[in-house]
């Protein structure tokens, strides 16, 4: 007798998340860095460590909200929750990628 688990992972929507989840972070960063004005080589590395955190984001609102809780009647609530893990993952990103690049102290 084997058990089988009802819960599958939708690779497709999961994919999606992400990508979207990574957008989104290079939108705000595009907004950072438009404040900053010059656009120089250092900026690559803040761009590329932004999107992972995105994208890992992404897929933290796709496992919170469409995976583990599927239909609860709280989706709203979990959307604000998850809204502000994915600005806590960004921000940790951005952090770690201008320290990389030294600037931040």
């Amino acid at each position: 007798m084997t058990i089988e688990n009802p819960m599958k992972l939708d690779y497709a929507l999961a994919l999606k998340r992400a990508l979207t989840g990574a957008g989104i972070a290079l939108l705000l960063l595009a907004g950072i860095l438009l404040k900053v004005g010059e656009i120089e080589s250092w900026v690559y590395i803040p761009i590329i460590t932004t999107s992972i955190g995105g994208a890992g984001g992404g897929v933290f609102y796709y496992l919170i909200r469409d995976f583990f809780f599927k239909g609860h009647k709280y989706t709203k609530l979990i959307s604000v929750f998850c809204g502000f893990c994915f600005l806590v993952i960004f921000w940790l990103s951005l952090v770690f990628a201008l320290a990389q690049v030294g600037l931040w102290d």
